[in-house]
């Protein structure tokens, strides 16, 4: 009987059923990781699919792995970090590494650079698990030693955008015209940005207005227009690790704020209270702006100006913080005209991101603005049809918006399987 039992638990063993579990148990000790990025930029099903030798799971509360990727702007490009931050059996481990896009990259060429970021960071964890015996290492080695990098853009990097809206059915139909120009070179101690930016929206309304003596109903058509253009240049001067000083310029029109024409130049300075190097996981700056502003107005003003320079002061307090637990950002900005401090105006903004507990999770954004500092509002005020259609700016102490969304996730934790399947093509949503 004991024969008999033996010989049926070695048949069992080299059985492909107990292949199948034998595979199966490697994969379940696999590092389970959770990736944690905006979805602006991460293509989670990519990198599911492409990074096999992990588990992937859907909440950081079951993960052994974090990856926290963060990004900040470089001259056209952007330079990405990817902190692997380790949980339960991998506790007080992390590692960071740095991948840089080009201003050319597309969309495909970033995910495979951060994929291929992504495997080298989580080599070493897998290393520690049954996964290490089925991994291999190989290694394309270059023909000759790397060049150094010689730019003949001088680290320039130049865009032009054009969009165009279009909405309609029989009676509305509106169109919005969109271009952009801009130029960007970012190197360790300088900034300089310049953008050129015009916008023209149109809009027409057809409706019923009167009927005839037979009945029969007479249409009539309205049409409402706004124009509005900016240019800006910003330019900044690194000093230090914790200081910058710099200014910008800028030039503008709009319909919409009665405003013909405005000029302005306004130099600043800021502090970081953590070293610029650090800034992709947490920030906290001081910057402190002032400079003259001419204005020349469509119409004449409550204030009985048509043109006029004045100068303006600002106080800017910024937090943002990006951490496992989530991520949060808030900003206080204060400014007054100094010919009368009673023109003034305090903003708040706040963002954040929290993991609350397994599954639950909380996201909210908005700000409030005390305002006093209107001097463009027309003295001829706004026609019902401007305030209707929001054509026109008008008087205002305050303005808000705010968005909070509280979600819950529960069921299975793993998220490696990617079925696409009844999710593309002619823009229908089946569920």
């Amino acid at each position: 009987m004991r024969v008999g039992l033996a010989a049926a638990a070695c048949a069992f063993a080299f059985s492909p059923l107990a292949a199948q579990d034998s595979t199966r148990t490697v994969q379940d000790s696999a590092a389970r990781v959770f990736l944690d990025c905006p979805d602006t930029f991460c293509d989670f099903d990519y990198y599911h699919t492409e990074i096999t030798f992990v588990n992937w799971v859907r909440d950081r509360q079951y993960a052994q792995v974090h990856v926290l990727i963060t990004t900040q702007s470089t001259g056209g490009g952007r330079e990405y970090t990817l902190g692997f931050i380790g949980l339960e059996r991998f506790a007080g481990e992390a590692d960071t590494l740095r991948w840089n896009s080009k201003a050319d990259d597309t969309e495909d060429d970033i995910r495979r650079g951060l994929a291929q970021t992504m495997r080298l960071g989580l080599v070493r964890f897998a290393a520690r698990t049954p996964v290490a015996r089925l991994l291999q290492l190989s290694y394309a080695a270059p023909a000759q030693a790397a060049a150094q990098v010689r730019d003949p853009w001088n680290y320039w990097v130049f865009r032009a955008d054009a969009n165009l809206n279009l909405n309609g059915e029989k009676t509305f139909k509106y169109q919005n015209w969109w271009g952009s120009l801009s130029a960007d070179r970012i190197t360790e101690q300088w900034k300089i940005r310049f953008s050129l930016n015009s916008t023209y929206s149109q809009s027409d309304y057809t409706y019923v207005s009167s009927y005839d003596s037979t009945g029969a109903p007479i249409e009539a058509s309205t049409r409402t227009i706004t124009r509005g253009y900016d240019a800006n240049s910003l330019i900044v001067r690194s000093v230090g690790a914790h200081w910058s000083a710099g200014g910008r310029v800028f030039v503008s029109s709009s319909t919409y704020l009665n405003q013909e024409l405005v000029v302005g130049v306004a130099p600043a300075v800021e502090y970081d209270v953590v070293p610029y190097s650090q800034s992709t996981r947490e920030l906290l700056t001081f910057r402190y702006q002032i400079g003259p502003t001419a204005y020349r107005y469509n119409d004449t003003t409550i204030y009985n100006q048509i043109e006029e320079t004045r100068f303006y002061q600002s106080l800017n307090v910024s937090l943002s913080v990006k951490q496992p637990w989530g991520s949060t950002g808030v900003a206080l900005e204060g400014g007054n005209y100094l010919h009368d401090f009673t023109k003034n105006r305090l903003t708040i903004f706040g963002n954040g991101q929290f993991r609350i507990f397994k599954g639950l999770s909380l996201q909210f954004f908005g700000s409030v603005a005390l305002i006093h500092d209107q001097l463009f509002i027309s003295k001829e005020g706004a026609t019902e049809q401007e305030v209707l259609l929001r054509r026109r700016q008008l008087e205002t102490s305050y303005r808000y918006f705010g968005y909070f969304s509280l979600s819950y996730t529960f069921g299975s934790k793993f998220a490696n399987i990617v079925n696409p399947r009844f999710e593309g093509g002619g823009g229908n949503v089946f569920f």
